[in-house]
């Protein structure tokens, strides 16, 4: 199970492709600019994706997508949060499904 996330509501596990998207709204100045992203998960009350960061060694970042179809210039956007292992990513599902409930 430690290898596996768990994914409780209203997290959900997705095979849709969302680094596309992903890479139109960074700036190139931000902290996952020019960085390989896989997706992995949505949350569906909100427009919040888990990716899992191939260029690093299993890290992860929640990134709020803004689905702006343009670069952003300020790199606080959009808003992502970084977690460097999967328990890290567990342990935020967690909070979100206490939260959801």
């Amino acid at each position: 199970m430690e290898n596996k996330i768990q994914f409780k509501d209203p997290w959900y596990k997705t095979d849709q492709d969302l680094s596309k998207q992903l890479k139109l709204e960074v700036a190139d100045t931000h902290i996952l600019a020019n960085k390989n992203v896989k997706t992995i998960a949505r949350r569906e009350d909100n427009d919040d994706v888990l990716y899992e960061i191939i260029d690093q060694n299993k890290t992860f970042a929640i990134v709020h997508l803004t689905w702006n179809q343009s670069k952003q210039t300020d790199p606080r956007w959009p808003i992502t949060k970084l977690f460097k292992n999967i328990k890290e990513v567990q342990n935020q599902i967690n909070i979100d499904n206490q939260d959801w409930e």
